[in-house]
């Protein structure tokens, strides 16, 4: 700072010398004042701009002294997303009980001979996440689920010699259910120059009803993908496509039971099942009869006439085609991997859409969704508290 004193020799005296003095000392203090304060706020707004400002991650700090916390997203997350999926199933156990009566010894997966059962399942699944690590998110999901189950079967009865005595003709039948599931996971994720790799796993449970038990459902997923930045003036504007596996399969797989009714699923299935007995015992008989059917085979149809003749008395006399009847059902998926295709495309900080694609021989699985993410900042928090 200059300062420029205009003085005349005629009128300058002593007293004005020493005004001139306290004041040019006056100003270099308050030169050295201001400097001091301009380098005091200089080296708070350091702290500030150094400071990760949320509450989550832990050690979301150490981050931000690095400077990648630009790299992570915002803590919280609100996502609602649409599923469809389509799965092969096996059925390898089935019993049937009708008040006391216990059916399985006729009625069972291998008399029933499923030839095809599978099921298709779409709704919306509604996902909250925290980032509670820079590297591991959790997160809660609650999905309303619409769906069906399409069974093919061919009952089959065979002797003690694995020749089939009866047959009848090969059914098909869908089912329509309204589900509810709710579980909660957790992903670890990892990157590198723009690369990234993640592992998830979730567990969850699906009330439906029909079964009267939950049915336990567990999902582990590993994806590798690559980050493109979209915009040079929309920092935050990337579209990242990754793939990867998807592992799905029941859980505590001990079976699940509920009730049906035949005549509901299958309305002809009483008067075929009678039909092919009375055609089968008639055909058996006609042989017996004639005097060229050889001794030892007329033996084994009378005892397979023996054994139909048991079988269609203790189902006609059960009422079992016209009543509700509990049944214990064991499924296992035909396969349990799939190969997932898909992109992370994110607007900004806050938006982002997603898209999943898994595909194998007896799988399909799609996946859209919307994304919403957002901060709490440590004084609002501790606002909160207090």
């Amino acid at each position: 700072m200059t300062h420029k004193i205009f003085f005349c020799s005629k009128h300058f005296s002593l007293q004005n010398a020493l005004l001139v003095i306290m004041f040019l000392l006056l100003s270099g203090t308050w030169d050295c004042q201001s400097q001091e304060l301009t380098a005091d706020q200089t080296a708070k707004d350091s702290i500030i701009a150094n400071t990760y400002p949320y509450v989550l991650p832990v050690w979301g700090q150490k981050v931000q002294e690095r400077g990648m916390a630009d790299q992570m997203q915002l803590p919280f997350g609100l996502n609602v997303n649409y599923v469809n999926a389509f799965v092969d199933l096996e059925i390898t156990e089935f019993q049937l009980l009708a008040g006391n009566t216990d059916f399985t010894g006729i009625i069972n997966a291998e008399t029933l001979n499923f030839k095809q059962v599978n099921g298709t399942t779409n709704g919306a699944n509604f996902r909250a996440d925290a980032w509670v690590l820079p590297f591991l998110n959790i997160y809660t999901l609650f999905s309303v689920v619409k769906g069906g189950t399409n069974v093919s079967l061919q009952p089959t009865w065979k002797d003690g010699t694995g020749e089939i005595m009866l047959q009848l003709p090969e059914f098909s039948s869908e089912v329509d259910f309204d589900a509810l599931a709710y579980g909660v996971g957790t992903t670890m994720v990892f990157g590198w120059n723009r690369y990234f790799s993640s592992v998830d796993i979730n567990y969850s449970r699906t009330d439906t009803d029909l079964l009267k038990d939950q049915i336990g459902y567990l999902t582990l997923s590993a994806r590798l993908g690559h980050s493109f930045k979209l915009s040079k003036r929309k920092k935050d504007m990337f579209i990242a496509p990754y793939l990867g596996m998807m592992y799905r399969d029941f859980v505590g797989a001990d079976g699940s039971s509920g009730q049906i009714n035949f005549n509901e699923v299958f309305p002809e299935l009483d008067a075929t099942f009678n039909e092919r007995i009375n055609a089968k015992i008639e055909a058996n008989q006609e042989l017996i009869d004639n005097p060229t059917t050889p001794p030892g085979q007329k033996i084994k149809l009378q005892a397979q006439n023996q054994a139909l003749n048991t079988i269609q008395e203790r189902v006609n006399n059960s009422g079992i085609f016209n009543s509700e009847f509990s049944y214990f059902i064991k499924k296992e998926l035909v396969q349990s991997i799939t190969f997932q295709f898909g992109f992370n495309f994110q607007l900004n900080k806050h938006w982002m859409l997603r898209g999943e694609y898994g595909v194998a021989d007896s799988q399909r699985f799609l996946m859209t969704g919307l994304q919403y993410r957002f901060g709490i900042k440590k004084r609002a928090y501790k606002k909160l508290l207090q």
